[in-house]
């Protein structure tokens, strides 16, 4: 792993950042006892760690996502100074641009309300950030070029989302229910929602779309990863899924698409203080269904300084 640095700019010479695995990092509380967050890029060909930081006032308990040239941090918590325990939910926003990496981070404009741990996805110079933990309001949008956020519409029911899934084919972001497994879709270009299914399935935070299938993990009652629930969403059905090998991963990890048929779980490894992840090929079989095949049967592991306490990729 490369060592801590403010500057990366080198590391982006002859690279584009999209082909990188960014993540949101939280270390633990120092000897002020403050928690801090940095911004990593991974690369999974030499499995090394780049390591851009953060403000330092940035808060922890907020969410990261990358819309065009920029990444962006969002909401979150800030410690009280008056007690350890007391803590407040932040608006702030922060922005980098991966195409100027001298100018390092800004505070740009406040979101209208403060949000912890906030679902966000960003599409066509919008970002889009929807409750998750005691926040006011279900959700706000905030349009980058005119600088503005505005409130976005709830759907016709009440809502305890899981993590929202960007459809940019159909310029919709798919959300699901966990009280009562109902798919929704919120279409952006048209502010409207629609519900897509009644029943749909299982939902785990681990989600993403390939080749207009919509894919989920799904785990059994002892957290251990079962199979891949996929569905077409052009046909709105569900397509049986079948692995030419078994393997583990963990129940909090993310699935993350990274293009060409490929995706991989990742996931922290709190005991060995370690990233890792397993890489696999997804497609669709002679019979209609869907055949997963793993790159390797054990994960690959990337060793962290001991002092992180979480990782997000986004």
């Amino acid at each position: 792993m490369s060592g801590d640095t403010s500057d990366s700019s080198s590391y982006f010479d002859g690279r584009e950042p999209d082909e990188l695995i960014r993540a949101l990092v939280q270390k633990w509380p120092g000897t002020d006892g403050k928690i801090t967050v940095g911004l990593h890029f991974l690369d999974l060909e030499s499995n090394e760690v780049f390591i851009k930081a953060m403000p330092p006032d940035a808060p922890f308990c907020s969410t990261a996502v990358a819309c065009g040239d920029h990444v962006y941090v969002i909401g979150g918590i800030r410690q009280n100074d008056a007690t350890l325990f007391d803590n407040d939910g932040v608006n702030d926003v922060f922005q980098f641009d991966l195409k100027d990496l001298e100018r390092g981070w800004r505070k740009t404009t406040s979101m209208l309300f403060p949000r912890v741990l906030p679902r966000v996805v960003a599409a066509e110079g919008k970002i889009f950030v929807f409750e998750y933990m005691g926040s006011e309001s279900f959700g706000e949008v905030y349009d980058i070029s005119g600088d503005i956020w505005e409130p976005l519409s709830p759907p016709p029911e009440d809502i305890d989302l899981c993590v929202p899934v960007l459809d940019s084919s159909r310029s919709r972001i798919l959300v699901h229910c966990n009280a009562n497994d109902t798919l929704y879709a919120y279409y952006y270009d048209r502010k409207s929602w629609v519900c897509l299914e009644q029943k749909f399935c299982y939902w785990s935070d681990a989600a993403t779309i390939v080749d207009d299938v919509l894919y989920t993990a799904i785990y059994n009652y002892y957290d251990k990863f079962r199979s891949l629930e996929a569905y077409n969403l052009l046909d709105k059905k569900h397509l049986p899924v079948k692995w030419s090998s078994e393997f583990s991963v963990d129940p909090h990890g993310t699935l993350y698409r990274l293009g060409n048929g490929k995706c991989i779980f990742v996931w922290f490894n709190r005991l060995d203080k370690s990233f890792e992840y397993i890489r696999f090929h997804i497609w669709c079989n002679e019979q209609g269904g869907i055949h997963a095949a793993a790159e390797h049967q054990s994960a690959i592991s990337v060793p962290y300084p001991k002092d992180i306490s979480d990782i997000k990729l986004f």
